[in-house]
């Protein structure tokens, strides 16, 4: 598959407020993700992108999501 081409995505949140998620707390997302779709696991370390934050609330909690996928 060309490197450009995003395999996995996933969606992070956290309280709003609170520090955007470390670069291996991202890659853990995506990796869980690569695991549901049952992709393999690739040969090299792709690049992430990262959307966001974006305010989010859920019944009566406030999140910010941010949006992550590799590419």
């Amino acid at each position: 598959m060309p490197k450009g081409i995003a395999t996995a995505l996933t969606v992070v949140r956290v309280a709003r407020g609170q520090p955007r998620p470390s670069e291996t707390e991202l890659r853990g997302a995506i990796e869980r993700d690569r695991t549901c779709l049952r992709l393999p696991r690739e040969a090299y370390q792709r690049d992430l992108s990262v959307a966001g934050p974006y305010p989010v609330t859920v019944g009566a909690q406030e999140f910010d999501e941010y949006v992550v996928w590799e590419r």
